[in-house]
């Protein structure tokens, strides 16, 4: 009867403990799937919140590019350098070149408050209109005046500047006006507004030249008697070329602009910012900087 008790008493507690260790195997796997669900929760709402952040991240960035289109963006501006001191472009002894002159300033100003870069490209100015309606630039510098008929095509920014025609000669000639010229072969840059003016003087022969330093070449080299340039520009020839003088005309309807094409997601962007710096003085520092006083708007 003793050892029938002992049996019992053994049975009773190895089923006792066989129960306890399953229970506490039960336990630690329901707390393992647990700590494994909150784990997957939460690694998914990290990621949600990832994506989350990244899309409001994204919205910004598309609400702050919509108000303003330049931010973050390289707009190719298209210029023609060879028209000092406006836009030129200065070779480094690497090979390596930097534009430079008043219309670059003014347009890299004007992009960079904005938030944006600029890459120029050079082209002969007469090409101008027609890679901006060709896609190949998003618009073009100051050099253009905004006549009647490039309105039809393009977009102009507000005027910023209003240049002096010269008359470029040799040494020893006189024409101190158009009237002198009377007869007389004129070279003017082919394109610009500077035909009219030569066409305009009676009995004139009149020559088309690629580019102004080509133009100077053209009276160096006696095949024209004198040539129409801008007035800041022919400054700075007679520094680099002797036996040549120049008479400054009276001011004119000529005038710079920017030329966009229409519907341009920059335009308004960019004209405001000129707006601001015409009215700070930023734009007149500028003018003074590569000309003198004389040419700064009134």
């Amino acid at each position: 009867m003793k050892k029938l008790t002992l049996f019992l008493c053994a049975a009773i507690t190895a089923a006792a403990l066989t129960a306890c260790g399953g229970a506490s195997q039960e336990t630690t796997a329901a707390q393992t799937t647990e700590a494994q669900t909150t784990a997957a929760q939460s690694g998914e709402a990290d990621s949600k919140g990832e994506e989350a952040q990244v899309e409001k991240e994204e919205e910004t960035q598309g609400a702050s590019q919509e108000s303003n289109p330049f931010q973050g963006q390289t707009v190719k501006v298209g210029c023609s350098a060879t028209f000092v001191p406006f836009e030129s472009i200065e070779m480094a002894a690497d090979g390596s070149k930097t534009y430079t002159g008043m219309n670059i300033d003014i347009i890299k100003a004007i992009v960079e408050k904005n938030g944006g870069t600029v890459e120029f490209v050079d082209m002969p100015f007469k090409s101008l209109m027609a890679a901006i309606q060709a896609n190949q630039i998003d618009f073009c510098s100051g050099g253009m005046a905004p006549t009647d008929e490039r309105r039809q095509t393009l977009d102009f920014s507000e005027i910023f500047f209003y240049p002096r025609n010269a008359i470029v000669y040799r040494t020893g000639d006189s024409y101190p006006d158009l009237d002198s010229l009377q007869g007389k072969t004129i070279a003017y840059v082919f394109g610009t507004n500077y035909q009219q003016v030569a066409e305009s003087v009676e009995g004139a022969q009149t020559v088309g030249i690629q580019g102004s330093p080509a133009c100077i070449e053209e009276v160096k080299s006696k095949r024209a008697d004198a040539c129409i340039v801008d007035g800041a520009g022919a400054t700075e020839f007679l520094k680099q070329n002797e036996g040549l003088e120049m008479s400054l005309l009276e001011k004119t309807d000529d005038c710079f602009a920017i030329g966009f094409p229409k519907e341009s997601p920059y335009y308004e962007a960019f004209n405001n910012t000129l707006k601001e710096m015409m009215e700070n003085g930023e734009l007149d520092e500028i003018i003074a900087t590569h000309l003198s006083e004389q040419f700064i708007l009134d």
